[in-house]
């Protein structure tokens, strides 16, 4: 998987979780690359991309709790080129940071990205903060 990352830009100030402190963070920090499909790439190949790429994170320092899901649209207008969205969800900016921090072009999640090269470009993400909210 191709995918465009810059140097992390997190503030532990922000979140409320720091190695000193064991709360709870009280929001997920949700990563969202906008995907296209290359070729003849099935959406079979790009679950097993997102799987082989999720082992790669989850052995890096910060991932053991991330989930990735693939999102394809059932129904767009105005998409553009995108084909899919990769999600990955963190539980914090803490255990967000640690991931890329420790990208590099030997790590698993790099190894794993240019494996799929061809298959899937995902040049463009967002980063957002996910409250929970309950009703009473």
């Amino acid at each position: 998987m191709l995918i465009a990352v810059g140097p992390p830009a997190y503030l532990e100030a922000a979140d409320p979780t720091s190695p000193n402190d064991e709360k709870t963070s009280p929001f997920e920090v949700v990563q969202i690359w906008a995907c296209e499909m290359k070729d003849d790439t099935t959406e079979a190949q790009v679950e097993a991309i997102a799987a082989d790429w999720l082992k790669a994170i989850r052995q890096m320092p910060g991932g053991e709790a991330v989930k990735m899901r693939v999102f394809f649209p059932a129904v767009a207008s105005g998409a553009g080129n995108v084909d899919f969205y990769f999600v990955m969800n963190a539980p914090s900016f803490v255990d967000w940071g640690k991931i890329w921090d420790a990208y590099s072009e030997d790590s698993a999640a790099a190894k794993s990205d240019d494996l799929n090269q061809g298959k899937v470009i995902c040049p463009d993400s967002q980063l957002w903060e996910a409250h929970a909210i309950e009703a009473k």
